[in-house]
């Protein structure tokens, strides 16, 4: 039996791999790919979001809402049901309340906006939005099976909403009122 080191092994398989003659031309290569070809997405999501700042649940679908520091919102249900929207404003989300078992979810935002999305779609989006100028959001609140929001200022004041037109009502609690009461 023949003793074969390293060096014979590599030297066979040099001897097979047929060696390029000094007669052909090298064609240079076209790269025809440029960076405008390419797109950068995500393509998967997983685990519960980052820099979670305002949770929501719908006992009747069983959907959780969780909205992040960031503006987005992040819907988890029954297996299969995953879905991600974000605000254009990318304001921190600050309440989230569930129309139960309508389809629809409410969030309140940095930037004092609150918004309506719907829930119904393939892809969720915004259907109305309010943008409080003077006062900044600091509180939601809906009554179960209610037609009223509820939204309270930082100055103390309480403004109601109408959640089927999404329209401030005229009727505004004001903390000095509501005090001397």
């Amino acid at each position: 039996m023949k003793k074969r080191t390293l060096k014979h092994v590599l030297d066979g398989f040099r001897s097979s791999v047929a060696q390029p003659s000094a007669k052909t031309e090298h064609v240079p290569i076209v790269e025809t790919l440029r960076p405008e070809h390419f797109q950068v997405a995500k393509t998967v999501r997983h685990g519960f979001p980052y820099q979670p700042t305002a949770l929501a649940f719908d006992p009747i679908q069983k959907i959780l809402a969780v909205g992040t520091k960031h503006g987005s919102i992040r819907l988890i249900g029954r297996p299969g049901v995953d879905a991600h929207m974000r605000h254009e404003s990318e304001a921190a989300v600050l309440f989230l309340v569930f129309l139960v078992n309508e389809g629809a979810l409410i969030s309140a935002t940095a930037d004092s906006s609150v918004h309506i999305w719907n829930l119904r779609q393939k892809r969720p989006e915004i259907v109305h939005s309010l943008k409080f100028q003077r006062e900044r959001v600091t509180s939601v609140c809906l009554a179960l099976q209610s037609k009223w929001l509820y939204v309270g200022s930082e100055r103390g004041n309480v403004h109601i909403v109408n959640v089927e037109t999404f329209t401030l009502s005229g009727y505004i609690i004001n903390w000095n009122k509501a005090i001397d009461l």
